[in-house]
């Protein structure tokens, strides 16, 4: 599940199937990407991290095609090192 702790508040923040799910303390609620209330606890959030959370793929992506997570081969010319 993707989710994160927010760094100030310490609240946790977790795609569900309606929305974001965030759970501070006993507290828990359920927001948009956009971050309005949904339904649950009415908390105080961050639309920010709502957004980066609720929006992207809802599946999982497969890390072997994403250029930050494939495998790279090394060549010994220094004149390509870095490209």
């Amino acid at each position: 599940m993707r989710g994160m702790r927010h760094p100030l508040s310490g609240a946790v923040y977790e795609l569900c199937d309606d929305g974001v799910r965030v759970t501070s303390g006993d507290a828990v609620g359920v927001y948009g990407p956009d971050g309005k209330w949904l339904s649950g606890a009415r908390l105080t959030v961050c639309p920010n991290l709502c957004g980066w959370i609720g929006n992207g793929p809802r599946v999982p992506l497969d890390l072997s095609t994403n250029r930050r997570f494939r495998s790279v081969t090394r060549s010994s010319d220094p004149a390509t090192v870095g490209r």
